[in-house]
C-alpha cells in the first residue's frame, strides 16, 4: 500500500452496529463499493469504553489498563495512543465523543464531548470539519452513538417494565426496533460525506468506519445490550477503508479491531518504534494486498455490569476464535462453551468436549493470552 502522509485521516465508530446490518444502511453500502470492507472483524473487547482505547492504541484491554468498566481511569500513563503519533508527524488532532471518559485525551490536541441525547451530528459534524479544515493535515475521531440514544431509551432504561426473560422472549420485536432506527443512523454517515465533497475535502481526506461493538436483540438470555458475553453477534464487527481513487475490494478474512492502528500508521507513512513493540495487531492492508490469505486469531475479553455473573472490576469472561471455531471461558462460574461458527453461526450448540483436539489447541492459545497479557484467573492461580 502507497501512503498518504499529506492526507487527512476521518476514524468514525458507528457506536453499536451490528455487522450484520451493514447492508441496511444505504449510504454505508455505498462506500463499500468504493472502498476496502473487512467483514469479519472481531472486537478486543464488545463494549465502548475498553473497545475505544483498543482501537486508538493497538492494544487488548489488558495492557492499555482499562480493562473493565469501573477502571474507566486506568489508562496507562506509558502506553502510547494513536493521536500522539499522528500529532508527532503534523497532524492537527481532534476527538469528538458523548463522553469524557470514552477515549484518552493523550496526544490529542482538541478533545470534545457533546450531549447524545441532545446532539444534531449533521449540524456538529459540518462545524468541527469546516473548523480542521484550516489545518494543514488532521485526524479526526469520531463517536456517533446515535444506536446507543435509543438503546439506552428503549431497552436499558424500561428495565422495569420488561423483564429480561421478556426482552428475550421478543428476539424479532427487539430486531424490528433496533432496524426502525438504521435510516436515521445512516443519514449521519451521508451527511459526512456531503460536508466532505461540500468543503472539497474528499480527495484528500481517508475514512475509516468501524464499529466498538454489536448489539444484542436479546439472543441470549441475561444479556440485553452489550458487555456481558462474547457471542458473534456483539464482538464480530467490520471495517470499512474509505481512500480516494483507490480500487474497492471486499475481505472476508478474520481480522481483529487492534489492526486499525498499524493500519493507520501505514497510511500515515509512521514506522512502528520500539515503544509499540507490544501492539499484536498487523496491517490491514496485509490482507487487503495478498501478503496473507488466512484468519488471523482473535482473543477477546469482557467483564459486564450486570447479566449472570457481572464483573464490572475485572474481566472475567475470554474467547479465542479462528479458523471458525470459538473457544469460550466464564471465569465466575468456571465454564466453558466450543462452538463451530461454519455449522452454527449463532451459537446455539455448545459442543465443548474437552477431549477434542481442537478444544485442546485451543486452551493452550487461550492460556498463551493470558500469560503474555497478564490476566490472572481461576485458571492461572
Amino acid at each position: 500500500m502507497t501512503a498518504h502522509p499529506d492526507y487527512n485521516i476521518i476514524l468514525v465508530n458507528l457506536d453499536g452496529l451490528r455487522q450484520d446490518k451493514v447492508e441496511l444502511c444505504p449510504n454505508l453500502n455505498s462506500l463499500k463499493e468504493k472502498g476496502i470492507y473487512f467483514s469479519n472483524m472481531i472486537s478486543a473487547s464488545p463494549y465502548t469504553l475498553t473497545a475505544h482505547h483498543s482501537i486508538i492504541t493497538g492494544l487488548y484491554p489488558s495492557q492499555h489498563g482499562i480493562d473493565s468498566y469501573y477502571h474507566m481511569f486506568r489508562f496507562k500513563k506509558d502506553v502510547v495512543t494513536l493521536p500522539e503519533l499522528l500529532k508527532n508527524e503534523g497532524y492537527f488532532t481532534r476527538c469528538d465523543c458523548h463522553l469524557e471518559s470514552l477515549m484518552t485525551k493523550k496526544g490529542f490536541d482538541e478533545h470534545n464531548n457533546f450531549d447524545e441525547n441532545t446532539v444534531d451530528y449533521n449540524t456538529r459534524h459540518k462545524q468541527i470539519i469546516k473548523e480542521l479544515s484550516k489545518h494543514k493535515k488532521f485526524f479526526l475521531f469520531l463517536q456517533c452513538s446515535k444506536l446507543h440514544t435509543h438503546l439506552v431509551s428503549e431497552v436499558l432504561s424500561v428495565k422495569d417494565k420488561i423483564t429480561d426473560d421478556e426482552y428475550h422472549q421478543n428476539v424479532s420485536i427487539n430486531e424490528n426496533k433496533f432496524e426502525s432506527h438504521l435510516k436515521e443512523f445512516d443519514g449521519i454517515i451521508g451527511n459526512l460525506i456531503t460536508i466532505l465533497d461540500e468543503l472539497q475535502l474528499s480527495d484528500k481526506t481517508i475514512i475509516i468506519f468501524t464499529a466498538d461493538h454489536g448489539t444484542s436483540f436479546g439472543e441470549k438470555l441475561g444479556e440485553r445490550a452489550y458487555g456481558t458475553f462474547v457471542y458473534d453477534y456483539t464482538t464480530r464487527v467490520f471495517c470499512l477503508l474509505y481512500i480516494p481513487n483507490n480500487s474497492p475490494k471486499i475481505i472476508h478474512s478474520q481480522c481483529n479491531s487492534i489492526d486499525i492502528f498499524p493500519t493507520v500508521m501505514e497510511i500515515a507513512g509512521i514506522s512502528l518504534d520500539e515503544r509499540c513493540n507490544n501492539i499484536l495487531g498487523k496491517s490491514l492492508f496485509r490482507l487487503s494486498d495478498g501478503t496473507e490469505n488466512n484468519d488471523r486469531e482473535s482473543f477477546v475479553e469482557t467483564g459486564g455490569l450486570d447479566g449472570p455473573w457481572p464483573s464490572p472490576k475485572k474481566h472475567n469472561v475470554f474467547c479465542v476464535r479462528n479458523n471458525g471455531k470459538k473457544l469460550i471461558y466464564n471465569d465466575t462460574p468456571g465454564t466453558w462453551e466450543f462452538y463451530d461458527l461454519i455449522k452454527d453461526p449463532k451459537e446455539t450448540q455448545n459442543i465443548y468436549d474437552e477431549s477434542l483436539e481442537e478444544v485442546s489447541i485451543m486452551k493452550n492459545r487461550l492460556l498463551h493470552y493470558f500469560d503474555v497479557l497478564g490476566i490472572k484467573t481461576k485458571l492461572t492461580k
